[in-house]
């Protein structure tokens, strides 16, 4: 199990966050009831080591809420200002639960983008409206990038795409405190616009020869192959609103507020393993099998 685990942590999710419930069953009992029924709970426990008590479906909904999340501040711009064009790229990891406890997450989500913002004051009209134009800075972005791999006994294959159209209007001009961007203020700016991501994944991974113990009889787990696929999409409204203060040159910190309403976002997850378990006198088949599907919520709160 813990080789499927690393599989899914180099692909960028976190198969730690569930909680799958494994069946063991005797094929061979030649050690007494008890011994067997020992047994069983060592090899349970060995290979759902690590696995916390959240379920699938509540990993789903957090993952499809995450997801969303994970693309935030990849299509805007939070701290900085520019006159004409800004091109920048990044990816975001987003986690749904208690960060001092990780290994209880409920949700991961995976987010990448390249990033083209054009300022709206190159136009040949100051203003539309009530909109000053040169205020106006339009982000488009985008991503598609596979994440297949191998390594030598997990295949993962995956894909990460991503789409944006955001806008960012300067409501409140910025200052400078010491002249020569030594210390100045940003000002505040609102955000708002569409983006649509989606993540979708499948992992096969082999282990064998892990050896439980009950101190008085012992067993093997072997032959074993585990599969996981996993499916999520979503397409959201953000509202932002954000500052940012600029000190020394190349130190910048920002932070805001924000609101998304998710059109729709869902995440299905599929988990199967099977294998054997053999020592004297014991035999067992060892199966495992968890799918279900979430929406995210509505609306976010950040």
């Amino acid at each position: 199990m813990k080789k499927l685990m690393m599989g899914l942590i180099i692909s960028g999710m976190a198969c730690n966050a569930f909680a799958v419930s494994v069946t063991v069953t005797n094929t061979t009992c030649g050690i007494g009831p008890s011994n067997c029924a020992a047994l069983d709970t060592e090899i349970r426990n060995a290979i759902g080591e690590d696995l916390p008590d959240a379920s699938i479906g509540a990993y789903g909904e957090g993952t499809a809420n995450a997801g969303a999340f994970a693309q935030r501040g990849l299509t805007s711009d939070y701290s900085d200002k520019f006159d004409i064009v800004a091109v920048k790229g990044g990816f975001g990891l987003a986690v749904s639960g208690d960060m001092d406890a990780p290994e209880t997450a409920d949700g991961i989500g995976l987010g990448g983008a390249a990033s083209i913002g054009l300022n709206l004051g190159i136009l040949p009209v100051e203003k539309v409206g009530p909109v000053e134009l040169d205020k106006m800075d339009v982000f488009i972005s985008f991503l598609s990038q596979n994440m297949d791999q191998t390594s030598t006994d997990t295949t993962i294959s995956g894909d990460i795409s991503s789409f944006g159209l955001m806008a960012r209007y300067h409501i409140l001009e910025g200052k400078d405190f010491v002249p020569g961007n030594i210390l100045s203020w940003g000002g505040v700016y609102i955000h708002t616009g569409i983006q649509r991501s989606s993540l979708e994944a499948s992992v096969t991974s082999s282990f064998d020869n892990v050896e439980v113990d009950t101190g008085s009889n012992t067993a093997t787990i072997e032959d074993t192959t585990a599969g996981f696929s996993f499916e999520s999409s979503n397409t959201s409204i953000p509202f932002e609103v954000s500052t940012y203060l600029r000190t020394v040159w190349a130190f910048t910190f920002f932070g805001g507020l924000g609101f998304d309403y998710i059109l729709s976002g869902s995440t299905d997850v599929d988990l199967n393993a099977s294998g054997t378990a053999t020592g004297t006198g014991y035999g067992a088949n060892i199966s495992a099998s968890e799918s279900d599907s979430a929406d995210a919520t509505a609306t976010n709160f950040r």
